[in-house]
């Protein structure tokens, strides 16, 4: 096997100082219309505090928005590459492009550049298609809620031609992070950023499947239940979510399941990212994925 060492940002980000300027701007006048119109969100772990030592031209690069190499090694990034071949039916490791831009740290292995960026996205897209057949669906519409800077957006679209993505995210400077990622293919009408104002937009069963990643877990429980009335009011059957932690709680503990079961959000497969033990215990950021469906 040829194995690199880690590359931490080698290609340089595509922002000069005045996008990056235009992104700070941006963010900080969605943020100050959201205080005007009277918007309110409570942000959990996503304060001030939380943003404070951000770079902005790396958001790629280990940060608050995907954890790299701040607890894990090559040969954990080794072993995940191993698995994700191994479960990969649908063949993504091999049409699937990792750039490197925007800071991302990336390994090499058999002369594929590989990210955690890129590696969760393959196990993901596959632990869905394996339930929901995502790759036969004529009109795949994805909703990303609490879509950062566009990660799982990108690869949904990377991997079926057939699909549209949806993202919202109640944090200001997510949303226009996530409007400079994903342009070409909002230029291609496959991809919609909402921000908070514009969410109206979003028609009832106009989405096929919601997807929460790592992001519940770090919201308040008044944010957390907003997002299920969304959901509710725009009729969406199928809800996968991957808490930060084994069950489905809060950050603090506190158990946010309990609103999905009151408004009738079934559990119905429940299960770890890496289904064979020894992986659990050393590849990368074990996580429990949880696929949910509305009783009609």
């Amino acid at each position: 096997m040829n194995v690199s060492k880690v590359i931490r940002g080698s290609n340089r980000s595509k922002l000069g100082d005045s996008l990056n300027s235009k992104i700070i701007n941006s963010s900080v006048e969605l943020a100050t219309r959201y205080m005007d119109l009277g918007i309110e969100h409570v942000n959990g772990v996503w304060g001030k505090k939380h943003l404070k030592n951000f770079d902005i031209e790396k958001f790629r690069a280990d940060s608050i928005y995907v954890w790299q190499t701040r607890q894990y090694k090559e040969i954990n990034y080794y072993l995940t590459y191993l698995y994700t071949i191994e479960m990969d039916n649908l063949k993504l490791i091999e049409r699937l492009q990792e750039s490197g831009n925007y800071g991302a740290e990336t390994f090499i292995f058999d002369k594929r550049t590989v990210s955690r960026d890129l590696l969760d996205s393959i196990i993901e897209i596959n632990y869905l298609n394996d339930f929901l057949k995502l790759s036969k669906e004529s009109k795949l519409h994805v909703l990303d809620i609490g879509a950062g800077y566009g990660r799982f957006a990108n690869r949904i679209l990377e991997s079926f031609p057939n699909a549209n993505v949806t993202c919202v995210d109640a944090i200001p400077l997510s949303t226009c992070i996530s409007r400079l990622y994903l342009d070409s293919y909002i230029q291609s009408n496959r991809a919609k950023i909402h921000d908070l104002e514009s969410l109206i937009e979003i028609n009832p069963r106009e989405i096929n499947l919601a997807v929460n990643i790592h992001s519940f877990s770090e919201m308040s429980l008044k944010s957390v239940e907003f997002w299920i009335e969304f959901l509710i009011e725009k009729e969406v059957e199928f809800l996968f979510v991957v808490p930060n932690g084994p069950e489905l709680t809060l950050n603090d503990g506190t158990n946010f399941g309990l609103l999905l079961q009151q408004v009738e959000f079934e559990i119905i497969d429940r299960r770890a990212k890496y289904s064979n033990g020894e992986y659990e215990r050393f590849a990368i950021y074990p996580s429990t994925y949880y696929l949910l469906q509305r009783r009609k």
